[in-house]
């Protein structure tokens, strides 16, 4: 499994307990990566453990940098990306800001809609370079 591969089965898990609060996400997360091993499997615990640890103030930087969005009005699926792509902009030691960035838009190609792309790169781009600051 590529870390790609591994970042949309994060971004499908983050989007299934936004529909499933009440899930336990251990056992969501045993449940996915049950028959995992190795450096995927950690990246895959430790992003999506990250993600709901600091899913709080991640929020609140995406709201900050989503001018006239409200976390409300984005599309889940484009949430969760923002949400994975923020915790690896800000908390991600050995991922480059360029790749967490690229990762989600390319995920968003797939997953969301047309416009999907131009939104979250012009979100993580301004989160980018707060974080730089």
């Amino acid at each position: 499994m590529t870390r790609r591969e591994a970042r949309e089965l994060i971004m499908k898990m983050l989007y299934e307990m936004t529909f499933h609060p009440e899930k336990d996400a251990n056992l969501l997360l045993e449940g996915y990566t049950q028959d995992m091993k190795g450096k995927v499997k950690d990246f895959i615990v430790n992003e999506f453990n990250g993600v709901l640890q600091h899913q709080e103030e991640i929020d609140s930087i995406i709201e900050a940098s989503s001018t006239n969005w409200s976390i409300n009005r984005i599309a889940k699926v484009d949430h969760m990306l923002l949400r994975m792509a923020v915790y690896e902009l800000k908390w991600g030691e050995d991922i480059p800001q360029k790749v967490a960035i690229n990762e989600a838009i390319e995920i968003a190609k797939v997953y969301s809609t047309d416009k999907s792309p131009k939104f979250i790169n012009g979100i993580l781009g301004n989160i980018a370079k707060s974080i730089e600051e």
